[in-house]
């Protein structure tokens, strides 16, 4: 189902978004706030602009949701899911711990997702059925299964309210850094791409939308992880999704029991 035209395809459009976002990295940016008073700058809206109009041009009836654009065609069955940059606040204050998301979707399914590092250099790839890959070389998760071993990252504590905030605080005082908080907050997209690479064991978010995850589940899947909402649901075009990536099967069935 992906060819290596979708493939090659996907990396060009992120060799788009990473010329422009180290164009604007630590730079006057253009900082704006949208309606949400969520922060956007000039990099993203050309990033997406620019990524937008490469599919538009090569592919007119493949569909595209973004984050800043909106959704086009989206009854297609082939539909390209973007966030240009994830960790907008990262790349303003100039820490490169943000990524852009691409994302290839089909009936549903996510089956070819990139995150692109454009300051480190560093992209992570995930092809349904074949493999994930940093930089070219195949990538795996860490065969941690127990929640007292793990390492544990989450994007902010801000997300986390009510119930939600209880069930941080309860799964956070089981990991290994609990002494210290017992969660690494910060790094968005980069959190899970750590965890594919092996280095983190379980991140937690909630209320994400669909272009914050899209291009992460065949790259946390294919390096052997687990990432479902918080009842443990496959993930589908949806968004406002409580979720929980996992580095194993057994490590995200032992997160589940606290999550639910």
């Amino acid at each position: 189902m992906i060819t290596q035209q979708f493939i090659d395809f996907a990396n060009h459009l992120a060799d788009i978004s990473e010329e422009i976002a180290r164009k604007y990295f630590r730079s006057q940016n253009g900082e704006i706030a949208k309606d949400d008073d969520s922060p956007v700058t000039k990099a993203d809206r050309e990033i997406e602009k620019a990524i937008r109009f490469a599919i538009e041009e090569k592919f007119p009836t493949h569909g595209i949701i973004g984050e800043e654009y909106g959704n086009k065609n989206t009854d297609a069955d082939f539909i390209w899911v973007l966030d240009p940059i994830d960790g907008t606040s990262s790349f303003i204050v100039g820490r490169p711990i943000f990524g852009t998301l691409i994302a290839l979707t089909y009936k549903n399914k996510s089956l070819l997702g990139i995150m692109n590092q454009p300051i480190t250099r560093e992209r992570w790839i995930g092809i349904s059925g074949q493999g994930a890959w940093l930089n070219g070389a195949k990538i795996k998760t860490r065969n941690c299964q127990e929640i007292s071993d793990s390492v544990m990252c989450s994007s902010s504590s801000f997300h986390f309210q009510n119930k939600d905030e209880k069930i941080l605080r309860k799964l956070s005082a089981l990991t290994k850094y609990q002494k210290i908080g017992g969660v690494i907050y910060g790094g968005d997209c980069y959190s899970y791409a750590s965890l594919a690479s092996g280095f983190v064991d379980i991140v937690l978010d909630p209320g994400l939308k669909i272009y914050d995850y899209a291009a992460l589940i065949p790259i946390i899947e294919m390096a052997g992880g687990v990432i479902t909402d918080w009842q443990g649901n496959d993930l589908q075009l949806r968004s406002n999704v409580r979720l929980v990536a996992c580095a194993n099967y057994k490590l995200h069935q032992k997160v589940l029991e606290i999550l639910t």
